[in-house]
């Protein structure tokens, strides 16, 4: 159990707040400390709305596109109230989270859920889980996949690189909407020792941190990307998957935890069919 800080306050609710005319707008909602990415620079940016049942409260997390018809993001976003969500829906490409009419933008139900085998939520260990879409997207300018880790970089720890995290997260602990446009942050990659010392020793393994004293991940980031820039093949890479978030709501004093992507390559291409190289 993770001790002396508390991080279960996961999916964000947002039923009170979403209707048929849609989602009310927090002009100053974002990442804590974020800035507003530049239009469709993160094509593999997934939005999740979910839900227990068709009537159930409505959560809500990221996630990263992977494939034309696989979506990653983290396993607790999967459950509510310690059931398995069984209505989830995919919003693609997209910047402002509420323009139904954004263009290039893609809505996608999921029809399979695919929660990491040793996900254990007490721990939040192996906090991955892969999302099978109704249907296969076309790629686009605007909803594109994101680059795993190459085969011979994934047992690099990839510390003190400059990584980025994006999503529609609360701005601030005080905030209870999610924010209306994605945003994203810098951050620098830590050693796994480093971070664990943070959090005296209880974090699960497989585990990857990043850390600017200015943000972190909020409440509704969960679930969503960690990439580097990789300077060799000049490609942006995913290595992280938003984990846990502090009760207060954001992580605003501690590093940012995110499941280390590497660490589960084999399981990724086992379910989903994508070639590793």
């Amino acid at each position: 159990m993770l001790k002396n800080v508390v991080y279960f306050l996961l999916p964000v609710v947002l039923s009170a707040r979403c209707g048929d005319n849609g989602c009310r707008q927090i002009p100053s909602s974002r990442i804590m400390g974020g800035d507003i990415t530049e239009e469709h620079s993160r094509p593999f940016q997934v939005a999740l709305y979910s839900r227990v049942g068709a009537t159930g409260e409505l959560g809500f997390c990221g996630g990263s596109l992977l494939h034309p018809q696989w979506v990653l993001t983290a396993a607790h976003c999967c459950f509510h109230d310690g059931q398995q969500v069984d209505h989830v829906q995919a919003i693609l490409g997209a910047h402002s989270l509420y323009d139904r009419y954004e263009n290039g933008r893609r809505v996608v139900n999921v029809e399979d859920i695919e929660v990491h085998p040793g996900w254990d939520a007490t721990t939040y260990a192996n906090d991955l889980a892969l999302l099978k879409l109704a249907n296969i997207v076309q790629l686009t300018e605007t909803v594109n996949a994101a680059r795993l880790p190459y085969l011979r970089i994934a047992d690099f720890n990839y510390a003190g690189l400059r990584g980025t995290v994006s999503g529609w997260g609360i701005a601030s602990p005080s905030v209870t909407f999610v924010s209306p446009t994605l945003r994203q942050k810098f951050m620098t990659v830590m050693t796994d020792q480093f971070c664990n010392a943070e959090y005296a020793g209880q974090l699960p393994d497989n585990i990857v941190c990043g850390f600017n004293n200015t943000a972190g991940t909020c409440k509704g980031d969960n679930g969503g990307p960690l990439t580097i820039f990789w300077n060799a093949t000049e490609e942006t890479i995913l290595i992280g998957v938003a984990s846990f978030v502090d009760v207060s709501g954001c992580n605003e004093e501690r590093p940012s935890v995110f499941t280390r992507v590497q660490r589960y390559l084999p399981w990724i291409s086992e379910v989903t069919g994508i070639i590793l190289d």
